[in-house]
């Protein structure tokens, strides 16, 4: 008889981690067995502590598989449990083209959401006292004043920086994150007025990227405010997705909804010139990459990731079927995609395996 406990997965998260619960929705939608385990301790506010460290992993959530193994990196993760599990209930749409579109606007969620939500967290003395207060805590349990005062203090230090190196630091950036993430919500409250989900009334993995960063976003006190002002809608969504275990639905087989299409006009200014800024500067050898937005210059590390990330889209790309790619030319052109996504010379022996870590 097989053990019950060696079929469940063990979603080592953190507190305030959108991949943790963008994870978890997942596996709820799914209804594949597991745990939710934050290991009190495991981070000081600094850094991963003995309890944590001895899994050799550095980004949030680690899932543990139950065959032993430890992974992390949302995406392939979801990808994997669409290998393992073929139960009827995907997250991955059935035409190639929508399928494409959910990689992108997860993307869009996954890389370039992450600014906005790091600057409204790390600046304002509002929200950096109660997102660092409430995170601590979330990572130490029941400590004393004194204690728990040393992880904050230790954490903002962390966290401001980590900012920085996203690109989120310049103050100038503010007002045009601002004004991106209120166009956001309008376009996601209008897509709610029609249907529940981007593509049909079943979520995809673009649903759960977004709900990932809307399950801190309806936290976190700038971004909270807003959102119940002006998206209630959305406000509601994100906790109903939060655990979708008895919903049904079905895709569409529509051409792609208003929502869609916002979307990813919305990623072709934002996670495109991301993008193309830290392939070019990665290309060159350089550490730092810059690129325009809303008029400002955003200025982060080049870090290797979101460059793997543009390449896996670029061969998602290059594999759809022509009919399905040919459908999606005004769609892409008018967002600026579709020329940026063809493979460069050589770019396509380049592109890294798309596995967990």
């Amino acid at each position: 008889m097989t053990n019950q406990a060696d079929c469940r997965y063990r979603i080592i998260a953190g507190p305030g981690s959108p991949y943790s619960h963008k994870i978890r929705a997942v596996m709820r939608y799914r209804r594949i067995p597991h745990d939710w385990t934050i290991v009190l301790g495991g981070f000081d506010g600094t850094g991963w502590t003995g309890k944590l460290s001895g899994l050799n992993k550095h980004q949030w959530p680690i899932v543990r598989f139950p065959d032993g193994g430890h992974w992390t990196d949302s995406t392939p993760i979801i990808h994997e449990l669409e290998k393992r599990h073929s139960d009827g209930r995907s997250v991955l749409p059935p035409s190639p083209a929508q399928r494409f579109l959910a990689r992108l606007i997860e993307d869009y969620a996954d890389e370039w959401l992450s600014l906005p939500l790091m600057a409204f967290r790390w600046t304002s003395d509002e929200d950096v006292s109660f997102c660092a207060r409430r995170q601590m805590h979330g990572w130490l349990g029941a400590v004393g004043e004194e204690e728990l005062a040393a992880g904050v203090a230790r954490f903002i230090a962390r966290q401001q920086k980590v900012r920085t190196a996203l690109g989120a630091g310049n103050p100038a950036a503010m007002d045009g994150f601002l004004r991106h993430y209120q166009t956001l919500l309008d376009v996601l409250e209008a897509g709610l007025s029609r249907q529940l989900f981007l593509f049909g009334e079943r979520p995809s993995i673009a649903d759960f990227a977004l709900y990932g960063m809307f399950s801190q976003l309806v936290i976190d006190p700038t971004p909270s405010r807003i959102l119940h002002e002006r998206a209630v809608r959305l406000f509601q969504w994100t906790y109903y997705v939060d655990d979708l275990s008895g919903h049904d639905g079905d895709w569409s087989d529509q051409e792609p909804s208003e929502a869609v299409r916002a979307l990813v006009m919305l990623a072709g200014g934002t996670l495109l010139p991301m993008m193309l800024a830290v392939s070019q500067a990665l290309g060159r050898g350089e550490q730092v990459a810059s690129y325009e937005f809303e008029g400002t210059r955003i200025t982060g590390i080049a870090r290797p990731y979101p460059r793997n990330c543009w390449l896996w889209l670029k061969q998602a790309f290059a594999a759809l079927p022509d009919r399905d790619r040919e459908s999606l030319r005004p769609l892409l052109q008018e967002a600026g995609f579709w020329d940026a996504l063809a493979f460069a010379s050589g770019e396509a022996e380049r592109v890294p395996p798309f596995v967990m870590v």
